[in-house]
């Protein structure tokens, strides 16, 4: 699996576990906040999202699997 995949398994069940775990606070009575465990699982959720978003913006640029196809494009020598 490459980065992008990884990121998007991380992204897409964080997301939808993130919309229910706000969702759940709009059916607590009010003036009470999240439980503890509950708010200590949204910041381990938000930090998955993050993670996950930065894998799927990773790009290595000449990696080594890349490096053995390098070319060069510019060739022409030039004189002074």
């Amino acid at each position: 699996m490459n980065y992008r995949n990884i990121g998007l398994v991380l992204l897409i069940p964080s997301t939808i576990i993130g919309i229910i775990v706000l969702g759940m606070n709009t059916y607590l009575p009010n003036g009470i906040e999240l439980p503890i465990p509950l708010l200590y699982f949204s910041i381990i959720n938000g930090t998955i999202w993050i993670i996950g978003i930065v894998l799927v913006n990773y790009k290595a640029k000449h990696s080594s699997g890349k490096k053995k196809n390098f070319k060069r494009t510019n060739t022409k020598t030039y004189d002074n």
